[in-house]
């Protein structure tokens, strides 16, 4: 799919969805707005009032404070934007829209240890009251640091959490709570906005997250089954807040990875002349053909002035860089949060990858009725990866006469009299024996020098990573929708200690990849080559698709000094795997050869 096409479209949504909302007034109308009395109470989460709330016109001194019973009286300009804070709780802006009565506003508590609000399955409880291991983490110290990866966020921040990864852009580490299951896959599950998610979740946005809770041990398999034997993660992403204007915020970064060349201390040419020479006089054998001595000055020398840094040459400046903009507001009794966010990161190596690239785009909306909570999320993301591990040699290539050493390697086993890349090697047809049936056989890529360097054991690394390549490029798409009804509400009946609730969830979510893997024949010496019967090219594609309908039952209520929370539900989900594979061998030469 287009991806100009898609951001179009989704623009479009965001332009959509802030002017229905609510109408945002003329500029002009802003300046001219009369003085009007506004009243209101401010409320806690229980619909208690607040004593001694703080109420404040923004970017102004005109403020007031609530009375015992939370109440407050200001006069404000009409379009003027309300403050409203309370020590404990989360700050809240209103927008007064000349509106002479507020009713009640709403704070959360925003304490951050006993009394903090933990998502926990079908509902919320306090972390005062969990029986379970549940940790909570910070996501704004986690959005300090850069992440191409949900999971990767993890590391080092919660006990008995444990993240492994190579580094590769756009890797998908190994996460491990508690050790290692017995079940198959050890990895958590993810649940975002209550949808069960599967293990990875790479293709979302850490950009778009507002809360992360970890469930540590068994007692989350009672909520989610057997998928959560080893551990949930809890994901809320970010919602907008009702009685606020539209907020438009950026937030993006550039950075720059580099290999330290210090790590390795490796010869030059002439050291290495040196110590071939030597080597050959301490052992009383012949010089190579392509080393003399002078006898001058008592030095080796090789045949030319080749002097290759093979650290310079493998290695490369590393780019990434991440952008995201974020819509928000709402009005009475509706929200909306739209995110964009797009992710770059290019590897350190010279060739075909590692690289990974990534756009995401979400909505998430709220109304309220009487009774009535609806909320929908739509989330897109399509991510395309270059992959080309270190260990790429015995990983993709079999069948092989000998080895070929990975990029790292190679890169300190190459001789720096050996050209990076070399017009004559194109085809050695008349130098190495076992290149009869080839006819690109070197590619360019310089290694074999008649009887210079001898049969060598070492592959050039820009020759594995740039004629090797494999590509995956995956488009994913999650839609959920719910409705929360209050039936003692819908009934006629209000009551602070009872609390019945009936919740739908619905969800779907469609997850396509294709996969591309490219391996021609080579070679670089009679030791060091890719036979043509070991020729490769491979493509697949694979979809999952996920269903899942959920009716949940709540009853929460207070008898005397006695708390009743009750859950009954019904959970119905179906999952869809297709793969398709199709793999070619023996192409007839010449093939791909611009690839």
């Amino acid at each position: 799919m287009n991806k100009q096409l898609i951001f179009s479209a989704m623009l479009g949504l965001c332009a959509f969805g802030s002017t229905a909302m609510y109408s945002v007034p003329a500029m002009a109308a802003v300046a001219q707005s009369p003085a009007i009395k506004v009243s209101g109470q401010v409320v806690d989460e229980q619909g208690e009032p607040l004593l001694g709330a703080t109420i404040r016109v923004k970017s102004s001194s005109i403020g007031t404070t609530t009375d015992l019973d939370g109440n407050f009286q200001l006069e404000v300009p009409g379009n003027a934007v309300l403050l409203i804070s309370y020590v404990g709780y989360k700050e809240r802006e209103v927008a007064v829209r000349s509106r002479s009565v507020l009713g009640a506003v709403q704070l959360q508590s925003d304490d951050f240890m006993l009394d903090q609000v933990v998502v926990v399955g079908y509902g919320t409880q306090k972390k005062s009251d969990l029986t379970g291991s549940v940790a909570v983490v910070d996501t704004e110290a986690l959005k300090q640091v850069s992440h191409s990866n949900i999971s990767s966020m993890l590391e080092g921040k919660v006990a008995g959490v444990q993240v492994t990864s190579d580094g590769q852009p756009g890797a998908d580490p190994t996460v491990r709570i508690r050790g290692v299951g017995s079940f198959g896959d050890t990895s958590p599950l993810y649940v975002i906005d209550g949808v069960p998610m599967g293990t990875s979740i790479r293709d979302f946005s850490s950009n778009d997250i507002e809360t992360i809770q970890v469930l540590k041990d068994a007692s989350a398999a009672a909520i989610y089954g057997s998928r959560a034997a080893n551990g949930v993660v809890i994901i809320t992403t970010k919602r907008g807040q009702k009685d606020q204007p539209l907020k438009v915020d950026y937030n993006g970064y550039f950075g720059v990875d580099n290999i330290s060349k210090g790590v390795y201390d490796v010869m030059n040419a002439d050291q290495y002349s040196q110590h071939i020479g030597l080597s050959c006089l301490n052992s009383n054998t012949p010089l190579p053909g392509g080393y003399s001595l002078d006898s001058a000055t008592g030095k080796y020398h090789f045949q030319d002035d080749t002097d290759t840094d093979w650290f310079d040459e493998v290695f490369k400046t590393g780019i990434r860089q991440n952008h995201n903009v974020n819509l928000s507001g709402g009005g009475a009794h509706n929200t909306y949060n739209i995110g964009l966010d797009y992710f770059n990161q290019r590897g350190t190596l010279e060739g075909a990858g590692p690289n990974y690239e990534r756009f995401t785009a979400r909505v998430n909306n709220t109304m309220d009725t009487k009774f009535v909570k609806f909320q929908t999320s739509v989330v897109y993301s399509h991510s395309d990866q270059d992959n080309m591990s270190l260990s790429n040699a015995s990983e993709y290539v079999q069948g092989l006469y000998g080895d070929v050493t990975n990029v790292l390697r190679g890169t300190l086993l190459m001789q720096p009299t050996i050209k990076a890349y070399d017009s004559s090697t194109w085809v050695l047809d008349d130098k190495v024996g076992a290149a009869s049936d080839y006819n690109y056989d070197g590619y360019g890529y310089g290694v074999y020098y008649d009887d210079i360097h001898g049969d060598i054991s070492a592959s050039n690394p820009l020759l594995i990573n740039n004629l090797l390549q494999r590509n995956t490029r995956v488009d994913r798409f999650v839609g959920t929708g719910s409705a929360d009804v209050d039936l003692l509400k819908m009934f006629g009946v209000d009551s602070k200690n009872h609390k019945l609730n009936y919740k739908i969830n619905l969800s779907y979510s469609k997850t396509h990849c294709k996969d591309f893997t490219w391996i021609p024949s080579w070679i670089q010496s009679n030791r060091v080559y890719l036979a043509k019967s070991n020729e490769r090219l491979e493509k697949a594609s694979r979809d999952y698709s996920d269903a899942l309908i959920e009716n949940v039952l709540t009853y929460d209520g207070t008898i005397g000094k006695h708390h009743i929370n009750i859950v009954a539900g019904q959970t119905y989900e179906e999952e869809n795997t297709d793969l398709l594979t199709g793999w070619g061998l023996n192409y007839t030469e010449p093939y791909f050869l611009q690839l």
